[in-house]
């Protein structure tokens, strides 16, 4: 499903400049002039900024173009009244209409960035700000600007920034919780093996065969030593007596 595109609303602020545009045009210019100036640095506020001066212009165009048609009435000056209303049109109304496609980029724009945002952090969990930076292709300051944004106009789930990390509860307990289960999987793993290691050396002890050597058998009825092969018995080569065997040295 395709996501609704980004547009800004216009605020309180925005509705009193747009009431001092009927009522005083001139003023209303210097505000909407203002509130560009002081906002046009966050990529959230592009858009809103062209429309709203859009807007203005427009309204300028209505109200001079509603007051000419007063003051004409009954002269039958038909032909300066549609100078004039060329002449109004080139100087407010053109730049209207190219202020209304330009604020509309804006906000694409920024609908756009606001996905490569989403990718960023709730996809692949990225919660550093220079790394943000570097994968939105926006200057760190920039980046700090757009999220404050973001979690401001929900755009993201709820969070914060903080010493340069951006701080996502519901995205960091799930984190946690995947890097916890899976410490805990290495360390079984680490042990199974090391049991495993421990049960072969155990049993490599256990079955490795003494190192073949020399027996020597005393014989218990004159003393003499004679040499017997493992697991052999024989009799004493001086008195007969059956030896059993016994490891020595």
């Amino acid at each position: 499903m395709p996501l609704k595109p980004y547009k800004l609303k216009f605020s309180t602020t925005d509705a009193l400049i747009l009431v001092a545009a009927v009522l005083f045009f001139p003023l209303a210019m210097v505000l909407a002039a203002i509130r560009m100036i002081a906002t046009q640095r966050r990529n959230s506020c592009k858009g809103r900024n062209y429309r709203l001066l859009g807007w203005v212009l427009l309204i300028t165009f209505m109200v001079l173009e509603f007051l000419m048609i007063v003051g004409s009435t009954g002269t039958g000056e038909t032909g300066s009244l549609t100078e004039v209303t060329i002449f109004l049109g080139i100087v407010f109304l053109l730049p209207a209409v190219i202020l209304f496609v330009i604020g509309n980029k804006r906000d694409q724009s920024f609908g756009m960035l606001i996905e490569v945002y989403t990718d960023a952090i709730v996809r692949r969990r990225l919660f550093h700000i220079p790394y943000i930076a570097q994968a939105v292709r926006q200057g760190p300051e920039q980046v700090i600007r757009d999220l404050n944004d973001m979690f401001r106009m929900h755009l993201l789930p709820h969070g914060r920034i903080e010493n340069g990390v951006v701080k996502i509860p519901s995205l960091r307990s799930r984190e946690d919780f995947s890097e916890t289960s899976g410490a805990q999987s290495l360390d079984e793993q680490l042990n199974s093996v090391l049991n495993q290691a421990a049960v072969i050396l155990t049993a490599e002890r256990t079955e490795t065969p003494e190192e073949d050597g020399p027996y020597w058998i005393e014989c218990p009825g004159c003393g003499a030593k004679s040499s017997v092969a493992r697991g052999e018995h024989k009799e004493c080569d001086y008195c007969g007596t059956l030896l059993r065997h016994s490891r020595i040295g």
